[in-house]
């Protein structure tokens, strides 16, 4: 390495272009440049989106400058996100849902992770901003849990603006709901860096419980199944179960995974679904090709001995999908989950078809039975709308999209020249239709998708609901889960929500609307926001 520059010195030194003894002053001169310069270069490349440790080193800079707590009241809400932190206090009074962090991805794929943390009023429907010192960088994916007076969150990643680099947190930090305040908690011996894991109550004890999620770089990704305690008098903790990730998996245990969905209810702890990626067999044209699997099957852990056991699916359990959420309504001993994507591949493969789903269903912690949430729309609805039953959706529906016979905002088309025909097929007939085989044309050929007449039907109605998503965040007060913000595809780009909504959990369950998408959420998902 340093024989080449070696020589290259001796060279001008012969031809008298270097001189023998800079002075003292002179080599400062250069160094002090020449530090500035390098500080210039690693600020451009934070800007671009590939130094991730200049990007959080200039976020805790700015952050070293606040002193003290700023609480802006009824401030606007919180921008488009999703991956975010969305969790119910404790206590009865004020109906605080604590949201914090998340991430959202622009138009030109641009990647912006928060650290800004919202205090939402349930029962006025208002949001104070709080700026404290010694805030946690930002994050998504991560996990946080109200414990007695305060927020507990651990790890989570960061990604650069040019989703080229990722850093993954193994930090414990401790938010004060009464001081607003931040504290940094010591964390060793605990889980490694991780995020998409998932984190609990203990149910009978002063602890919390962390289960999965995943470490990605860009150049290498690690599954995790291990479970760990923390204990909140102590602040030490503890493995309990699973393995430390990779791509082995246990005898007896769920596999390795992230964004399963975790509920804690006396002696046990459920872990339901999950998602993993891993590496092609090199084999065929897609060999280099990462694989996703999507799980469906449900595990319950015994909190006394820690051993896990496989439960049979029963009643009507949600099917395989990626990107829902959940929560855990104590009032009903029930976990409720919401949302998700799956990918239909239609016409051979050549068109992938996204589905969004806008259903809840409900397991019991008792016997892990599983329910639809029946929806109603209002009180003369005496039958209410079963997920499965009336909904237009699945494999079917995605092949009616993308012959042109159906139009559903819960359906995202990926092949750019596959909408186009779509459109097209949609808005035109006749002369109409034979002019446009000239301007749109798939493969060099004009698509078969002009061909097909569309039906002209609107979706059926049904009870009001909030438009399908992905990675939305829902909390549980009471008899009341909220709904806020989560992600849809338009075409090949993502589009972040800020919607709010109220799923009541009664014996006539039925979704509210509490706050509107903003105009540019709504203008970006294409307008809509709910069925109704």
């Amino acid at each position: 390495m340093g024989s080449g520059r070696d020589k290259r010195k001796k060279l001008a030194k012969r031809a008298g272009k270097e001189s023998e003894g800079p002075s003292g002053a002179s080599k400062t001169d250069r160094k002090t440049d020449k530090n500035a310069a390098k500080l210039e270069r690693r600020a451009a490349k934070a800007s671009a989106g590939d130094d991730i440790d200049a990007i959080l080193a200039s976020i805790k800079l700015l952050d070293a400058k606040r002193t003290e707590v700023e609480m802006r009241v009824d401030c606007e809400k919180p921008s488009p996100r999703c991956n975010c932190s969305w969790t119910a206090t404790l206590k009865q009074k004020p109906e605080t849902i604590v949201l914090f962090g998340g991430e959202v991805v622009d138009g030109e794929g641009r990647t912006t992770t928060f650290g800004d943390l919202f205090l939402y009023d349930a029962a006025r429907n208002k949001w104070t901003e709080v700026l404290a010192p010694n805030a946690p960088p930002p994050r998504s994916a991560h996990q946080a849990v109200a414990h007695g007076s305060y927020l507990y969150v651990f790890g989570g990643e960061f990604t650069s603006p040019s989703q080229e680099r990722f850093h993954h947190y193994r930090d414990l930090w401790r938010f004060d709901l009464e001081a607003n305040a931040w504290e940094q908690l010591p964390n060793r011996g605990g889980p490694s860096a991780r995020s998409g894991h998932r984190m609990v109550a203990h149910p009978k004890g002063k602890s919390l419980l962390l289960f999965g999620g995943f470490y990605d770089t860009g150049n290498e990704i690690r599954y995790y199944n291990d479970v760990w305690e923390l204990a909140l008098e102590t602040m030490t903790w503890k493995h309990r179960a699973g393995g430390g990730g990779g791509s082995g998996t246990q005898a007896v245990g769920p596999s390795p995974r992230s964004a399963s969905h975790v509920a804690a209810h006396g002696d046990a702890l459920f872990v339901y679904g999950g998602y993993c990626k891993y590496a092609g067999d090199g084999f065929g044209e897609d060999g280099d090709v990462e694989k996703g699997v999507t799980h469906s099957d449900l595990w319950r852990l015994d909190l006394k001995t820690w051993r896990w056991e496989k439960q049979k699916k029963k009643g009507l359990a949600p099917g395989p999908r990626a990107g829902a959420t959940s929560s855990v309504h104590l009032a009903k001993k029930r976990a409720v989950l919401f949302g998700g994507v799956v990918d239909h591949e239609v016409r051979k493969g050549e068109v992938i078809i996204s589905e969004f789903f806008s259903d809840a269903y409900s397991m019991s912690l008792e016997d892990g039975r599983w329910f639809p949430v029946t929806l109603y729309a209002d009180k003369s609805d005496k039958k209410g709308v079963v997920p499965g039953s009336s909904d237009v959706g699945g494999f079917a529906e995605a092949e009616r999209v993308a012959r042109g016979e159906s139009v559903n905002q819960n359906f995202n088309v990926r092949d750019s020249a596959t909408r186009a025909a779509i459109k097209i097929q949609a808005h035109y007939r006749g002369y109409q239709v034979r002019k446009a085989f000239k301007l749109y044309k798939v493969g060099g050929q004009v698509s078969e998708l002009l061909y097909s007449p569309g039906s002209g039907e609107a979706a059926p109605k049904t009870a009001p609901r909030p438009r399908g998503r992905m990675n939305a965040s829902i909390a549980t007060r009471g008899n009341l889960l909220y709904l806020y913000g989560g992600a849809v595809e338009m075409g090949d780009a993502e589009v972040a929500l800020d919607d709010v909504w109220v799923l009541e959990l009664t014996a006539r369950p039925k979704w509210r609307l509490v706050a509107e998408l903003s105009a540019a959420a709504a203008a970006a998902a294409g307008g809509g926001h709910a069925e109704s």
